[in-house]
This record gives structure tokens, sequence and C-alpha cells, in this order.
């Protein structure tokens, strides 16, 4: 295996446990799958996403060929949503970038409103505070 597949393997394996560790639900890498490459992770609990590891040197002056690649992705596998993860040099794996596209980012966010309605105090609101200590010792590296 060549040092940069080692490279890429390595970050989808700490994307998936950091997910995994931060949701209390199961991620898995998926195996390529030749020429209709359908993301690098995904959830079973959340089949309308996909998620594309990037760990380059050159990510963010590439991010445009990166985005294409993960929409095609997200096409090839027929899901709704994608978001390419990316390794933030000098941080840990919960100070990496999430990158979508604004169109993929304002579907989501009307999908939360619409289904959140006018509810104050809901269970996710309350999930995400009750993990935060669980991330930032993840970002931290302490963890």
């Amino acid at each position: 295996m060549s040092k940069a597949k080692q490279k890429g393997t390595a970050w989808e394996t700490e994307c998936v446990r950091y997910l995994e560790s931060y949701t209390k639900h199961e991620f898995m890498r998926l195996p390529l799958v030749g020429t209709k490459d359908v993301g690098d992770i995904r959830c079973l609990d959340l089949p309308e996403f996909v998620f594309e590891c990037k760990n380059r040197k050159d990510a963010l002056s590439s991010l445009s060929q990166i985005m294409k690649e993960t929409e095609q992705e997200r096409i090839n596998a027929d899901a709704k949503f994608s978001a390419a993860l990316v390794k933030r040099r000098n941080f840990g794996t919960g100070g990496a970038y999430v990158v979508m596209e604004m169109h993929t980012f304002a579907q989501l966010i009307k999908e939360r409103l619409d289904g959140r309605g006018n509810q104050v105090g809901s269970a996710f609101d309350t999930r995400v505070q009750g993990s935060e200590s669980d991330a930032e010792q993840m970002v931290e590296g302490t963890g």
C-alpha cells in the first residue's frame, strides 16, 4: 500500500472513530468500488449521507476538485447529502473541516427547521450539549 493510501486509510479510520464516539451510532469505512465510488464512510442510521475523507497537504487549494468528487460520489450512492471531511493540520480529528456545497447545507438546515417546528430545548440540543466535553477532549487529543 502506498504512503498516500495509508494516510487516507488512517484518516478514514480516525473519522469513523470520532463520529462513533460523538454520536453513539455506527459508522463504517466503505470498500473501493472502482469507477462508481460511493464515498469513504457511511452510517446505516443516515443512509441519505455520503462522507468523503481527505487528508492532503493541498486540500484547501484543491477544494473545488474535492467537492466535485464528493458530489459525484453522492450521485453514485443515490444519497441526498454529501460532505467532505478534510483533515486540518495541527488539529485533532474534531478540528477537521466539514465541507459541503451551500445548496446542500441550506437543504439540511431547511429540513432540520421544518422538522423541528417551534420546539425549544429539543432532544438534539441536549445530546449535543452532553457531548461537548467528549468532543473537546478529542479535539485536544486528550480523549
